[in-house]
């Protein structure tokens, strides 16, 4: 395929299928996240503007989401493999650039995208080798690096309806909703925390966990108060239209079942005898999908 690429003009990347039935089912879900919160920062309307740009922005997020899959794969066996090259990588780029949407922001958030993915299998690796006891393969440092680049397809697909308005970005709103985003994803992962350990997935609490034992929750909470204190002191510092917009969004989702306060699960101190308890359990959740307006209103902010 990747020979095909290079041997022919852009149009060739148009043709080639790069999302799974998950990929797309999982994107359904984060586009309808997505749009709720993110449209009217841009002025944008549902469901005209919606369906007019739905092709484009499908397209992005079920790719992401394809190649998150494959990264998944790879974390749950322990795969390190720093220089691999996920699938639809490239045609994703060619298909953008073609397009005139390849912004230098969009293109380095696509970067960041593939360091988290990297990062994912790297710190996994090492906690599936440590399954108990406090882990010294890593630092808290890259737990937060790691956790930053978790939602970046959000950032992306922001990034992308900045280019397709032929806009430039509001930095000071992307500074605040990549707080906001960082909020969400702790939320996700306190929910997520022991399917991410079934999967060997990255959390941040995971993490945490692995770091510093019994005393993770507490290290955690300073985590979130910090980032709560930010966001804080960065929404007041935005225009008042959008202030009124994100509060009436955070009412919205108040009213989702599971919002409320953070809620801690019991710290998994030992993973493997936590995997062997639960081995033949054909139990499941809907994890893959995204919980970003409930953990939103349990953030408090």
């Amino acid at each position: 395929m990747e020979d095909y690429l290079q041997e022919s003009d852009g149009k060739a990347a148009d043709l080639v299928p790069t999302i799974s039935y998950m990929a797309l089912r999982r994107a359904r879900t984060t586009i309808e996240d997505f749009v709720q919160s993110y449209f009217s920062y841009h002025d944008l309307r549902v469901p005209e503007d919606f369906f007019r740009l739905l092709d484009i922005m499908i397209f992005v997020e079920g790719t992401i989401y394809a190649m998150d899959e494959e990264n998944e794969r790879l974390a749950a066996e322990g795969k390190v493999e720093a220089t691999h090259v996920l699938q639809g990588e490239r045609v994703l780029l060619r298909v953008l650039r073609r397009r005139r949407l390849l912004t230098p922001q969009l293109e380095a958030q696509l970067r960041q995208g593939k360091e988290y993915w990297r990062m994912e299998r790297e710190l996994c690796a090492a906690m599936l080798q440590h399954p108990g006891g406090r882990c010294t393969a890593f630092q808290l440092d890259d737990v937060h690096v790691c956790s930053s680049g978790k939602s970046f397809d959000y950032r992306v697909l922001n990034l992308l309806l900045y280019a397709l308005r032929r806009r430039n970005p509001d930095q000071q709103l992307l500074e605040f909703l990549a707080v906001d985003e960082a909020l969400v994803d702790i939320g996700d992962d306190l929910v997520d925390y022991e399917d991410d350990v079934l999967k060997n997935s990255f959390n941040i609490y995971r993490g945490y966990v692995h770091l510093f034992a019994e005393e993770a929750q507490l290290k955690l909470v300073e985590r979130i108060s910090h980032l709560e204190a930010r966001h804080r002191a960065l929404l007041r510092n935005l225009p008042e239209a959008v202030r009124m917009h994100f509060h009436a969004r955070h009412s919205q989702a108040s009213a989702v079942p599971g919002s409320g306060d953070w809620v801690f699960p019991r710290a998994i101190l030992c993973e493997a005898a936590f995997r062997e308890a639960c081995a033949g359990d054909t139990s499941s959740s809907d994890s893959e999908q995204r919980t970003g307006s409930a953990a939103r209103v349990a953030s408090g902010v």
